[in-house]
């Protein structure tokens, strides 16, 4: 047997609750289901200072908690540590299936976010756990008075890389440009930061060692020249895949994966509606998450009504 409900939400980071929130004040039944605990990406965020309301800033576990904490109180029913394996439509009904369970409702809100791309070099993989990683916030302390390096230019890379400088002893920033896509005033931090050291025009080829990360050989992208640094760590920004492979053709999607979706947040399969980093967007930031949250909730809220 299948447990119903009218409206499922995959997904608990800022756009899954946000759904869950308009959905619940609608008076929709719905469920959310989360594969590990509520509060997604923004939970290994050490502080966000963009999010309005917050001028001061605030963690990014406490922000997500605060969220899932009024999702809660709204009546959202939240199944933790439920990810899914596969989605169908069969009936007019979608049939969602976890590794544990069968759920059917009729519609869903996909709000899976992404997860992070791999560099794709030799030693990646072998030294996963053992001085790779793919977030600071995790991992930081165990590098603490080590050499470190991070991978990439952007706003994840570079705020990582400041929460890093606040444990290790050197941060090195290794990034494949000659200037970084960060926003301006993270970059000024990152400039003014005595522990970060950068290396422009630079790409990772191997990361070497015997039990541990050792070594980091990388190469400059102008003259071919290639280096080794030792280092402890390595964290990895390179950028992020959406989390949508158990969707298979019920969605179409752009070259990189993310998915296509009309101006309701729509996908080709009536019913589906795509919130946050999994769709194809030019801004991937909380307060973005949270609008496509809303606005997924208020069109798949008058889908039911349409069906009910």
């Amino acid at each position: 047997m299948s447990e119903f409900h009218e409206a499922i939400i995959i997904g608990g980071g800022p756009a899954g609750l946000t759904a869950g929130i308009y959905l619940m004040r609608a008076g929709i039944d719905t469920l959310l289901l989360e594969k590990m605990i509520p509060g997604g990406a923004p939970m290994n965020t050490g502080n966000v200072e963009n999010y309005p309301g917050f001028p001061e800033g605030i963690s990014g576990r406490d922000l997500m908690n605060r969220f899932a904490q009024h999702a809660r109180q709204c009546g959202l029913l939240i199944r933790e540590f439920s990810e899914v394996d596969d989605v169908s439509a069969e009936k007019g009904r979608l049939v969602i299936r976890t590794f544990e369970e069968i759920y059917t409702s009729t519609g869903i809100v996909l709000a899976t976010g992404t997860e992070p791309a791999k560099m794709g070099i030799p030693g990646e993989n072998e030294f996963l756990g053992r001085g790779i990683s793919y977030c600071a916030t995790c991992d930081g302390a165990f590098f603490r008075n080590l050499d470190v390096a991070v991978i990439g230019g952007g706003d994840a890379a570079i705020e990582e890389g400041l929460s890093l400088a606040n444990i290790v002893r050197k941060v090195y920033v290794i990034h494949r440009r000659d200037s970084l896509r960060a926003q301006k005033v993270v970059q000024d931090r990152a400039f003014r930061n005595s522990k970060m050291e950068f290396l422009w025009n630079k790409r990772p080829l191997e990361i070497k060692g015997k039990d541990q990360v050792e070594h980091i050989v990388i190469e400059d992208v102008k003259t071919g020249e290639r280096s080794e640094i030792k280092v402890d760590g390595v964290f990895v920004y390179v950028g992020a895949r959406p989390n949508t492979a158990f969707l298979k053709d019920l969605i179409d999607r752009d070259d990189s994966g993310f998915v296509l979706t009309d101006e309701s947040l729509s996908a080709k399969t009536k019913g589906i509606f795509i919130a946050g980093d999994a769709r194809k967007k030019t801004l991937r930031q909380i307060s973005t998450a949270v609008g496509d949250g809303a606005l997924a909730a208020v069109n798949l809220e008058r889908y039911i009504l349409e069906k009910r």
